[in-house]
């Protein structure tokens, strides 16, 4: 019932007409069987038989194409709309939301859950055109004979109860697969993200292996397998069925209703012809359930994130859409009294604050601290990534709220510790751009390695330091009014990072950039004009 739902709510019209066509064609496929049994008791004319069959055959075949690939439409533009709205939600869904989530479970729901939803919709026109034909075949019975259309509605109800109580086994297992699924799409991100490890050690890998990811394609494996095979026995009882069903209209009731002896060998052959759509829909049925599981799946994410209808609209960073311009009277960033509980380990959550701070515009702040201390976080909330839990955030006496989050985000240029380099620059290039880029990867030699080919990087196959240096020149052309580091220079190359803090910070300071830099390289502090240390929970200049 939720597949028709979704359905009618994707195009109402395209299903009225996959209906509409698909009880032609049903109506079409039992008139053809009336025709052959006609011809073959000898009634009617011959020619005028024939050009019947051949205009029910035409009529069936244009009809049922027609109901299937309307369907077909449908379903696909159903599978397209969720993926978009799922990931455009994703997009504006809070980071604190997205990680209490967690990537193994997203990750499943937008590939496998989805795919799954998409393959098997597509099994929804054979589905729709065997009841229909079905359907049409059970109102020939009745209009040949209501006695034994009764008959013949019992135990079809009977067989339906039958196997909807059967099924609940099989259903069951099926769930416990799509959870089995989470685990094991962990296990495989961790094979592949940590193979460099595993193959270091031959015994960790083998222990990985036989005690971390066989279990669980196991179970998989299992769980899987007593799910079909419970709907294999389902269905071919069902089928058994049917040709006991047959074999008692043939045998048996001739018994009790003598008087409906001349209508059974039409009947029986309308019922052989209805074995086949019902097997279908009944072998259907297990890769139907599973995109029913798939589809709640995805309606739970899709329900659970943020609705792109009530965030704000995009708003342009150009000055003149930019509520944050330089009119404020204290220019810079300013945190006011903010506090930040992080809960991801509900039994050690991280507090932090409450924290003061000013940062002024067109000045390089460098911020130190301990493991752990929080640095991080506060690079989170510094960008607005994270929504302080107490106190305010304001740029240029601009205080940043829901309304306007977008716009502050879009004045920061950010790179992560635990950066994502795209293959492509996600924005337009201008001739100025252009240069930059050459005599940024000419400056961080990595010019030999890879070119800019319009907003495409020839290659992003490059060591980690190497790519880390790609994505920061991704980072400058953004050429965004405020820039920020978290540990950039953490493992780059005593070379790198003297160029990054000698020349590159003081490049983007000249051009009249805001810059902030988590760091823990103390040499390099004079290079800043501010620094301030992150230690128990607060804030301290440490030079100004």
């Amino acid at each position: 019932m939720n597949f028709v739902l979704q359905f009618y709510r994707q195009s109402w019209r395209l299903l009225f007409f996959s209906v509409v066509t698909g009880l032609a064609a049903g109506l079409s496929g039992a008139g053809m069987i009336v025709v052959i049994g006609k011809a073959m008791s000898g009634e009617g004319k011959s020619l005028m038989l024939e050009m019947i069959f051949v205009g029910l055959c035409v009529t069936r075949f244009a009809c049922k194409s027609g109901s299937e690939l309307a369907l077909l439409h449908i379903s696909q533009d159903l599978v397209l709309q969720l993926r978009v709205s799922l990931s455009r939600k994703l997009l504006v869904t809070p980071q604190k939301q997205l990680q209490a989530l967690g990537k193994p479970g997203l990750l499943t729901i937008l590939t496998d859950d989805i795919a799954t939803f998409a393959q098997c919709s597509q099994l929804l026109p054979l589905m729709f055109s065997n009841a229909v034909l079905v359907i049409a075949c059970l109102s020939y019975i009745g209009w040949l004979s209501w006695h034994v259309l009764l008959l013949v509605l019992l135990f079809l109800v009977f067989s339906a109860s039958a196997f909807k109580w059967a099924e609940r086994t099989p259903l069951r297992r099926f769930s416990e697969v799509r959870e089995e699924m989470e685990v094991l799409y962990k296990n495989f991100r961790s094979l592949i993200e940590g193979s460099k490890e595993l193959q270091l050690n031959k015994e960790r890998g083998n222990f990985f292996l036989d005690h971390v990811l066989r279990p669980g394609v196991t179970r998989l494996q299992r769980l899987f397998t007593r799910g079909m095979a419970g709907y294999t026995w389902i269905v071919n009882i069902g089928t058994m069925q049917f040709f006991v069903a047959i074999g008692l209209l043939l045998f048996v009731v001739p018994v009790w209703l003598p008087g409906q002896v001349s209508v059974l060998s039409t009947v029986t052959l309308m019922l052989l012809y209805m074995v086949q759509p019902i097997s279908d829909i009944m072998t259907s049925m297990p890769y139907l359930q599973q995109a029913r599981i798939a589809l709640r799946k995805a309606q739970q994410l899709d329900a659970s994130l943020t609705d792109v209808g009530d965030t704000p609209a995009d708003v342009s960073a150009s000055p003149a859409a930019n509520p944050f311009g330089a009119s404020g009277t204290r220019q810079g960033l300013m945190l006011q009294a903010i506090r930040h509980t992080h809960d991801a380990d509900p039994s050690h959550p991280f507090s932090l604050g409450p924290l003061d701070l000013h940062i002024p515009f067109g000045e390089i702040t460098f911020i130190i601290g301990g493991n752990g201390s929080g640095k991080t976080t506060l690079a989170l909330l510094l960008l607005g990534l994270y929504a302080p839990d107490e106190g305010a955030l304001a740029l240029n006496d601009v205080l940043v709220t829901p309304d306007n989050i977008e716009s502050y985000r879009s004045q920061f240029s950010a790179m992560f510790s635990d950066f994502h380099l795209f293959e492509q620059l996600l924005h337009p290039l201008d001739e100025r751009q252009h240069m930059w880029a050459q005599h940024y990867l000419r400056l961080l030699e990595i010019e030999h390695k890879v070119r800019l080919e319009g907003t495409h990087f020839s290659t992003t196959e490059l060591s980690t330091g190497q790519r880390k240096r790609l994505a920061l020149v991704a980072s400058y052309l953004e050429d965004r009014p405020i820039y920020l580091f978290d540990e950039w220079a953490s493992d780059q190359d005593p070379a790198f990072k003297r160029v990054f803090y000698t020349r590159l910070l003081p490049d983007l300071k000249a051009r009249g950039k805001t810059v902030i830099v988590i760091t823990h390289d103390d040499a390099y502090y004079d290079t800043a004009d501010h620094v301030i240390k992150l230690r128990d929970n607060r804030l301290e200049v440490q030079q100004s």
